[in-house]
């Protein structure tokens, strides 16, 4: 207690310092799932959401994970992501492409992977033979 007694200042340094890296993490962590999930990924969220296999294979989509991960370019119109769901049930792993049209993207495959097991996720096709949609 003596030796608390005398440093005190260095406890409450290393206190207020684990205190703002502990802030300082939350916050880089939320700023960093707010922008990798932009339009590319609302449009795949609500792919997964809408697919009957992801529902049969994982339940009621429930939500997705923290980061989304891969190429997004926006001027070249193109997008190959992967992100986490999780469902009722059970959880898995996404691998979505889509192609923007416009000002909106459109999906043009996607796989889900669900305890070691790959299921396509099938779409209907619009005009373009590359593109898909939600029916």
């Amino acid at each position: 207690m003596r030796l608390l007694r005398q440093h005190r200042q260095w406890a409450i340094l290393i206190a207020a310092a684990a205190v703002l890296l502990v802030a300082a993490g939350i916050v880089s962590l939320t700023i960093v799932e707010h922008v990798s999930k932009g339009p590319a990924f609302q449009r795949a969220a609500d792919y997964v959401r809408g697919s009957p296999v992801a529902r049969r294979q994982l339940g009621v989509i429930t939500g997705f994970g923290l980061a989304v991960s891969g190429p997004v370019a926006d001027d070249a119109g193109t997008a190959n992501i992967t992100f986490d769901v999780h469902g009722s049930w059970r959880n898995g792993h996404v691998r979505i492409s889509a192609v923007k049209h416009g000002s909106d993207w459109v999906i043009t495959n996607g796989v889900l992977n669900v305890d070691g097991q790959r299921y396509r996720l099938p779409c209907a096709q619009t005009s373009s033979i590359t593109a898909c949609r939600l029916a």
